[in-house]
Formats: C-alpha cells, sequence, structure tokens
C-alpha cells in the first residue's frame, strides 16, 4: 500500500507509515487528518483488533462504534471483489477519514495494496485528470463536480456516493447525461456495518445487497442485516423499506422520524424526495403538535425564500399544514442536516 498526500505530493509507502509519525520534523508538515490516515494504515498493518469510528449523529446523539480489524477487512474484500477492482489499484480519499465511508477507503487500499491519494474534502474542485479505480464521495462533492468540473467525473471507475441522500434533482440530471460514463452508486450501509451494504444505480429506486449477507425485515416494516459483517447475528435498523426480494430492497425512510397525523403514517423522506424535485432550497419536513390529527406535517425552509411546490401527487395527509422558514440549518460535520437539532430551531425562531 503506498499513501500520496497530493497537496504535499508526498508518497509514503507501507514501511514509512509508522516511523513517519514518530519523526517529529515530519508530523509538523501534516494536517490532523493526514496524521489520522497514517495512523489507521500503521495499525493495520501492525495488526491492532479493534478499531472505533465516530457515527455522524444526523439521527440521533453521536456515538462510537468500535469494529474488528476482521470486520473491515471482510468489508473491503466484498466491495473490492463486487466491483472487480483488481490489485494495485488507485483509490481516492477525500471525505473525512474518521468516518467509516473514508475510513474504508484506507482499508481498501490496503487489502489490495493499491495506491491511496489523500485530497481534502473541501479542496476537491483541485482535482486534476488522474484515473482512479474507486472514489467515495459525498453528495455535496458530487454536486459540485458536476457543477464545475463534469468531465472529470469520467476519470472515475467507480463512484461511491454516500454519507446522505442525493439531490433527485441531481441524480436524475447524471443519471440522463449521455457524456457521464462513469460507474456512480448511491450506497446504503452504516458505522455498524462498515460502510455500505447494498448499491443503486442512479436513477433506481432499487437497492441491491453485495456480497453474502442476508436481508429482511421485522414487523415494523424495519430492515435486519445479517452476515459475516455483522458477526452472523441479526443487526436490526431502523430504516423502513419495502422488501422486494431476498436481494432488492426500496428504502421508504427513518422509524424514527415517521409521523402519525390522524392515523396515517407520514414518512418526512418521502415528501422530501418529492419537494427537492422542485428546489434547490435545503428543506426538511417535520411536525407540531395538533388538536385534531395529533400530529401536523410541517416544512421548515432554508433561508428567507418561499416556493410554490405542487402537491398534487402527495396523499392529503402528506401536504405540510403549515411552513415555517429558518434562516440556517444545523449540519453535522460530514455535512448532512442534523434534523433533529434542525427541528428544535423552530421554538427559537425570529424574523429575518
Amino acid at each position: 500500500m503506498r499513501i500520496h498526500f497530493k497537496r504535499l505530493s508526498l508518497i509514503l509507502h507501507k514501511n514509512d507509515f509508522r516511523s513517519f509519525l514518530t519523526n517529529s520534523n515530519s508530523r509538523t508538515s501534516l494536517t490532523l487528518e493526514e496524521l489520522w490516515i497514517l495512523k489507521m494504515a500503521a495499525d493495520l498493518q501492525e495488526g491492532l483488533t479493534d478499531f472505533s469510528f465516530q457515527t455522524s449523529g444526523s439521527t440521533g446523539i453521536p456515538k462510537k462504534i468500535t469494529l474488528s480489524k476482521d470486520q473491515l477487512i471482510q468489508s473491503a474484500e466484498t466491495t473490492l471483489s463486487h466491483f472487480s477492482i483488481k490489485p494495485n489499484a488507485r483509490f481516492l480519499l477525500c471525505i473525512h477519514p474518521q468516518f467509516i465511508g473514508g475510513a474504508m477507503q484506507i482499508v481498501r487500499a490496503y487489502v489490495n495494496q493499491g495506491r491511496l491519494d489523500v485530497l481534502a474534502p473541501e479542496r476537491i474542485l483541485d482535482l486534476d485528470h488522474t484515473k482512479y479505480d474507486l472514489v467515495s464521495m459525498v453528495p455535496l462533492q458530487l454536486n459540485k463536480l458536476y457543477k464545475d468540473l463534469k468531465s472529470h467525473l469520467n476519470d472515475f471507475n467507480h463512484l461511491l456516493i454516500g454519507g446522505a441522500m442525493l439531490d433527485p434533482q441531481l441524480e436524475e440530471k447524471i443519471a440522463a447525461d449521455p457524456l457521464i460514463i462513469a460507474h456512480i452508486y448511491a450506497t446504503y450501509g452504516m458505522t455498524e456495518t462498515a460502510s455500505h451494504i447494498a448499491v443503486k444505480h442512479l436513477g433506481s429506486p432499487f437497492f441491491k445487497r453485495i456480497g453474502h449477507l442476508k436481508i429482511s425485515k421485522n414487523d415494523s416494516s424495519c430492515l435486519k442485516i445479517k452476515g459475516l459483517i455483522t458477526k452472523n447475528q441479526w443487526l436490526q435498523t431502523q430504516d423502513i423499506v419495502e422488501l422486494i426480494d431476498e436481494n432488492t430492497f426500496k428504502w421508504l425512510g427513518r422509524q424514527d422520524f415517521v409521523i402519525n397525523s390522524g392515523g396515517f403514517k407520514v414518512h418526512p423522506e418521502n415528501i422530501e424526495h418529492h419537494l427537492n424535485k422542485q428546489t434547490d432550497q435545503p428543506l426538511i419536513i417535520t411536525s407540531l403538535p395538533d388538536e385534531v390529527l395529533g400530529q401536523k406535517v410541517v416544512l421548515l425552509l432554508e433561508g428567507a425564500l418561499m416556493p410554490t411546490f405542487d402537491y398534487s401527487s402527495l396523499n392529503p395527509y402528506e401536504k405540510p399544514k403549515k411552513t415555517l422558514n429558518i434562516k440556517k440549518f444545523i449540519y453535522t460535520k460530514n455535512g448532512k442536516i442534523d434534523r433533529k437539532a434542525t427541528q428544535k430551531l423552530i421554538g427559537k425562531l425570529r424574523p429575518f
């Protein structure tokens, strides 16, 4: 495995990781994120058995999840096999390495004995036309590249998008763009599964599981996962799905966010998907207490604009009964809207 910090044009071979970390002169030339990457690479090489990762906190209180080296290797091997990534491939790490999506790029390069190029997330527009076998990004980065450097997307053989839901407008544009030849996938996964366990082509509503794990659902239609990555124990998620077959599912939303409006179960993510096709303005669907309905659907908009929406395809219970503007949403470190923290701002609304 070789690590190339593009900012410094510095290439480190596998035997350099620990020695570079212990050299005080060398350490001063690297950022905290770059030092974290080197430490993880050294820990993998030296056989550390357990690794801890922070969850994003977008669906609850951030917490640390510990995964074994075997679980990380299993996940990496599954991804490399699924996408037919040959040994000595070239990988790009351009998302935060402390979260599982970024960390797994390090593990994949380690297992593959390939080259890992490192680019700070905020410098995504500094890409040159280097060819990469496997790249992971968050939706915000994909949006920037498609808008400003679209041709660079074709430098990626396989591009995995995760960390947050992809904007429906952007997904449809890229899926229909004849000039984009890269294989771009939206992913489904979590820290507990060492990143993705299923992927889908842009434009498709259906996720296909990868590897040899099993998927099912409980009585509340929440997805269950079982395989080597879960130590052959059923992992119960809070993600409500429509199970198409033993390999395929459609993600509907989080059980945590379901709104019970007049006895009708409303999935906020479904409404958001519909509305996001009509505007670029950040928004979320939430609820407020209602004497008649129990909970009424509320639309929160970031900023002072008040766009006009077409609600004709929504069920009457899904149509927002109230719209509120919030000056600025609260976001997690990796760019997701912190839904629960943003909802709390409703009680603190002030005129713009």
